[in-house]
């Protein structure tokens, strides 16, 4: 599992009928500070995120292509949480919402 941030959402008028009904998605991977790291990722949206948000990436091919269903699905990538706050050694990194 990675962490990374929605940074575009992608429209295609012809694709795989495995990902037919699903969001892709470009993520940024980040690493555990927030900072880019690598290249972005091209993911399937499981859950319906929006642009910007912190979330869960799965890059395990075989476990994307049984939560599509199909294994033969050219996939690799799927958006499978959103994080709503990060603590590394007792300070708070990230907060979704923060407190007043």
């Amino acid at each position: 599992m990675n962490i990374g941030k929605v940074i575009r959402k992608v429209v295609s008028t012809v694709k795989n009928k495995a990902f037919e009904n699903r969001p892709l998605l470009l993520v940024q991977p980040l690493g555990i500070n927030l900072e880019p790291k690598g290249s972005e990722v091209l993911c399937i949206d499981f859950i319906g995120v929006d642009l910007g948000e912190i979330i869960l990436i799965m890059k395990e091919g075989s476990s994307v292509q049984q939560m599509l269903e199909n294994k033969e699905a050219p996939a690799d990538a799927a958006v499978v949480g959103v994080i709503d706050e990060i603590h590394v050694e007792g300070k708070n990194v990230f907060m979704k919402y923060p407190k007043n």
